[in-house]
């Protein structure tokens, strides 16, 4: 794959000269792309918090890779007219599967968002409840102890939040 020269600020192509190569190169970074959702649906799906986290870096640097490769193929429409058809066939249904992959992570993605919400609430209610079960106890204007008076504690965490 050709990168874009930052120093030179010469223009060149993300992918191979070559169209044919060009169509591989980009097969071969859906087929990365694809490696790494699998991995991060995974981690998802099995509350793998670390594993998921460990996934970040790769799937921003392989999404951005993809992105450099599509805009590469569209900027050369008219050269990628020549690729071979069992190449456009074959990079068509690998675009579809990571499609339905992608539709799949997003799901696993959205259930551990509201897994993760469910837990905030449930810790918030948990310590509001602890803290009103102690006892809190006031003093009278003579400085006197007062006993058997429970006083609610706010836990300073807002309920609307």
């Amino acid at each position: 794959m050709m990168q874009h020269d930052k120093q030179s600020g010469s223009t060149r192509k993300f992918l191979s000269a070559d169209p044919n190569k060009a169509m591989q190169e980009m097969m071969d970074v859906i087929d990365h792309m694809r490696g790494v959702y699998i991995r991060e649906t995974d981690a998802l799906e099995h509350m793998d918090t670390k594993g998921f986290l460990a996934l970040q870096d790769e799937k921003i640097q392989a999404t951005n890779i993809y992105k450099s490769g599509i805009e590469d193929i569209l900027q050369r429409k008219n050269e990628m007219k020549s690729v071979q058809p069992n190449l456009k066939k074959q990079l068509e249904r690998m675009q579809a599967e990571f499609a339905a992959l992608s539709s799949q992570n997003m799901v696993a993605l959205k259930r551990m968002q509201r897994t993760m919400e469910r837990l905030g609430q449930t810790v918030q209610k948990a310590a509001k409840e602890s803290v009103n079960r102690q006892r809190a106890f006031s003093y009278t204007p003579s400085g006197q102890l007062q006993h058997d008076e429970r006083k609610g504690i706010s836990t300073g965490i807002s309920e609307t939040a």
